[in-house]
């Protein structure tokens, strides 16, 4: 009866060790870049930082103070852990010799130049650097050279979730 229990408790422990580790095996991959993994779970992988980035930004305008709220509380990939991005993070994914496929929405100016698996709304993008409340945002069609203190928000800033990959 002992061996019973003891071979039943073996299973019971081996079967929800495999159904833990089968949870990421069921994201699957649906586009790659050099740089890039996208996952049908709606998150994209950059190879490069190891960073996560959510596939789209928020979808519409957001006051920066709401932006922070959207990141912390966004669940995307069924992850919890995301935050707003830092300047350098935004600047690291921003490259000129890309033109990104999606259109930007109605009032949003230029081509957005990121990667073509994640979809901007409109190219101005909050960030933070994490300890200061100091309000900024990029924009990836003007690039680096054209950040921007929130008090110029004219351009309807999106926010785009980031997390630390472990």
């Amino acid at each position: 009866m002992k061996k019973w229990v003891m071979f039943s408790f073996l299973i019971l422990l081996l079967t929800a060790c495999a159904e833990t580790g089968s949870q990421n095996s069921k994201i699957t991959e649906i586009g790659r870049s050099e740089r890039f993994v996208a996952y049908d779970n709606g998150t994209v992988k950059d190879l490069t930082t190891g960073l996560m980035w959510a596939a789209a930004d928020s979808g519409g305008p957001i006051r920066w103070s709401k932006a922070k709220t959207y990141c912390n509380d966004y669940r995307g990939g069924g992850y919890d852990d995301w935050r707003m991005p830092t300047n350098e993070e935004l600047k690291a994914i921003y490259n000129l010799r890309i033109i990104n496929p999606y259109p930007v929405s109605e009032g949003c100016k230029g081509v957005c130049h990121i990667t073509r698996f994640i979809h901007l709304s409109c190219c101005p993008v909050w960030s933070w650097d994490g300890i200061n409340e100091v309000e900024t945002f990029f924009h990836f069609h003007y690039g680096p050279k054209d950040w921007r203190d929130q008090s110029l928000a004219t351009h309807h800033p999106r926010v785009l979730p980031v997390r630390d990959e472990r």
